[in-house]
């Protein structure tokens, strides 16, 4: 996975945690997580494969 995928998750997950605190909805921004992850495990996988 390259470094701007990588920073990307930091960043949702940051501002997820941010939400949280501030007792604001989170499940769209958890679902954005879901699938960035989803993304690098299949990326992953694929690499893996080769």
């Amino acid at each position: 996975m390259d470094a701007g995928k990588e920073r990307q998750i930091i960043r949702l997950w940051n501002q997820l945690r941010l939400l949280e605190r501030e007792g604001r909805p989170t499940e769209a921004l958890r679902r954005q997580i879901e699938r960035a992850l989803a993304e690098r495990e299949s990326r992953a996988a694929r690499s893996r494969s080769r």
